[in-house]
């Protein structure tokens, strides 16, 4: 196929100029058949009309003759009409036509008919010359019956010869209209023709490389992506096919990329997985430790072995906030050559207003960590170690290697120093618990001391001192009465200082019933400094509470009945235990002399102050409220299910 005729539009451009072209030739023929039937039909109309004109002279010629002007006038009227459409339709050019001006006849090119006309120019030759003669000779003259005799024989010989050429007229306009149906029957052929043509090119040129294309579409709807889409059919086609076949290629070359992405990335995944379990087992690890240094040093060798460095250092922020101070390094001793570095310094500054590792060397972190040596700031991170917005140092790794640490190091680095930052804070908070512990078990002991032992103590020195007086006045009964009470007291004493061993080293108190305590310790009291006690107590409203809460409230209770036996004076003492809302309550009042409250405790007596920390101990309050003069009433509450 031509070049021109290899793109669709071409061929549709051609098959278009092929229709309109047969359709202008059809319509050409169609014009040109009917005018050629339109002169075909005056022509033959013409010549029908010589008949009527040979027999219009014929019957002319017996009214004429010499001195019949009239009659000779019309006959050769008559004779110049035949003679001129005989000698249009012999030569072609104007022949007469009535009541219409003269019509000009073509040239006939039909040797039958040229023949025929010939043949009737002969005899109307002859036939004019007859009439000629006629016309001069006188009807009465012998010879005008003649001459009229021989015009009627070759009136009827012309009149003949006139049928036989309107018939090859005839026939030859029926060979004509016949020509022309075939070519009318050609041109409907020729339109079925370039029908036939049109589909057969659509087909070809446009549906089989659609459906190809459309095959080609659900192969790569089916991943197929490696069957070559073949570029067939018209210009436009290929550039297509090409096309699409371009586009299998970019998804084929897209999905082999994808898949070396997803086993790069499973790699990947699996390596970060790997590398978070480490991370989490590390964390664990630290957080496991609860003495600080250990958890430091942890973090440096942990960070440092994680990572893949040669050194790692940790640096806490001090407590005025002004030097990052090197607190535990994990590598060459020689890896370090400072310990302290300016808050304010551009690397410190960086790392710790950071919330991630950085990368130092670059960017923020450009000048480095000065700390390390020279050596090992060829390639090393720096990490803030963060609690919330407050930051308390910076973990550092290092390595002489170049390129040692890629970018998704520092996001390691950085769950590091969040994990060591967390677990620093769990171990101080640790040690600030055991100092609290610490000092609320030497407050206990002191109270025990001061409850037991020191009154105990104080007991028996009273009694020594009696026992003395007794010997010097000889009253021997009363000392022996005073040493027994005092071997009683010693008893007591050891008793206490066993139970306080005991319950130092005890995993749990032993439980403790809160109202039968009470009352036993109201009744010792009753019967050692014989002064009146009045018993309230409603058993069903009290709670229970827990041995620890219950220890408490009775020595509180035993601290306030001692006070009022050695400073009140009273002569009696009430103790009621109940429950309000949800608090439980102590109540011990006495008639005694009363205190000024606002005033403090005389030096060297911390009865009240302990009363007061054992209250705060199990969540209670301790209300005194007394008047000089007037007694003294002490209240303790406390909330129900405290030190459970």
């Amino acid at each position: 196929m031509p070049i021109m005729f290899k793109s669709l539009q071409s061929r549709l451009i051609l098959l278009f100029a092929a229709f309109v072209l047969l359709v202008l030739i059809a319509v050409g023929a169609m014009y040109w058949g009917l005018e050629t039937e339109q002169q075909d039909a005056l022509t033959i109309n013409l010549a029908g009309r010589q008949r009527m004109l040979s027999q219009q002279m014929a019957r002319l010629a017996f009214a004429s003759g010499a001195g019949q002007e009239a009659n000779n006038t019309a006959l050769q009227g008559a004779e110049q009409a035949f003679d001129q459409t005989l000698h249009a339709l012999l030569y072609g050019g104007a022949a007469p036509e009535l009541p219409d001006p003269d019509v000009m006849l073509p040239v006939t090119r039909d040797p039958q008919i040229v023949s025929a006309l010939d043949q009737e120019d002969l005899t109307w030759t002859k036939y004019r010359a007859m009439l000629d003669n006629l016309q001069r000779t006188a009807q009465n003259d012998p010879s005008f019956s003649q001459t009229l005799q021989s015009i009627q024989r070759t009136s009827g010989t012309l009149a003949q010869q006139a049928d036989a050429v309107v018939r090859l007229y005839e026939t030859a306009s029926n060979e004509k209209i016949d020509r022309l149906r075939a070519i009318q029957f050609g041109f409907l052929a020729g339109a079925f023709l370039l029908l036939g043509i049109g589909a057969w090119t659509t087909r070809q040129s446009v549906l089989k490389p659609l459906q190809r294309l459309s095959q080609a579409a659900v192969r790569v709807g089916g991943n197929d992506l490696d069957t070559v889409i073949p570029a067939e059919g018209p210009a436009e086609m290929r550039e297509l096919a090409k096309s699409f076949d371009a586009m299998r290629i970019n998804l084929n070359s897209s999905r082999q990329e994808l898949v070396r992405l997803n086993e790069s990335l499973e790699a990947r995944v699996a390596q970060r997985t790997r590398e978070l379990e480490t991370l989490n087992e590390v964390s664990r690890e630290i957080s496991s430790r609860l003495d600080i240094q250990q958890v430091l040093d942890s973090v440096t060798e942990k960070a440092r072995s994680l990572l893949g460095g040669e050194v790692a250092s940790l640096c806490l922020v001090d407590d005025n906030q002004h030097w990052l101070k090197l607190q535990a390094i994990s590598g060459p001793k020689n890896a370090v050559q400072g310990d302290a570095v300016l808050v304010e310094d551009e690397l410190a500054g960086a790392v710790l207003g950071s919330r991630q590792a950085l990368l130092c060397g670059t960017d923020a972190c450009r000048s480095g960590c000065r700390m390390l040596n020279a050596r090992y700031r060829t390639s090393h991170m720096a990490a803030p170690l963060r609690i919330g917005e407050r930051v308390i140092g910076a973990l550092c790794v290092g390595s002489p290697a170049q390129n040692r640490f890629a970018g998704e190091t520092t996001d390691m680095l950085t769950k590091l120093a969040n994990a060591a930052a967390i677990a620093l804070e769990n171990a101080r908070l640790y040690a600030q618990a055991e100092r609290v512990a610490t000092l609320e078990e030497r407050r206990r002991v002191a109270a025990e001391m001061h409850d037991g032992l020191g009154q105990t103590l104080s007991y028996l020195g009273l009694m020594t001192d009696q026992v003395v007086d007794f010997l010097s006045e000889g009253q021997d009964e009363a000392a022996l009465e005073r040493l027994r009470k005092t071997r009683e007291a010693i008893g007591r004493a050891t008793a206490e200082v066993r139970r306080a061993i005991h319950d130092l080293i005890a995993e749990s108190p032993p439980e403790i019933d809160l109202c039968d305590g009470v009352q036993t310790s109201v009744n010792e009291f009753a019967s050692e400094n014989k002064i009146p006690v009045i018993w309230h107590i409603d058993r069903d409203a009290l709670p229970k509470c827990s041995s620890r809460t219950a220890e408490q409230v009775l020595n509180i209770t035993q601290e306030a009945l001692k006070n009022v036996a050695h400073h009140a004076q009273a002569q009696h003492i009430t103790v009621g235990v109940g429950q309000i809302d949800d608090q439980s309550f102590i109540a011990v009042e006495d008639d005694g002399i009363g205190f000024d409250t606002s005033r403090p405790e005389p030096s060297g007596h911390f009865g009240l102050q302990i009363m007061q920390a054992r209250a705060a101990h199990i969540g209670g309050t301790l209300e005194i409220e007394s008047t000089p003069g007037k007694g003294t009433r002490l209240l303790l509450r406390w909330p129900n299910g405290s030190g459970r």
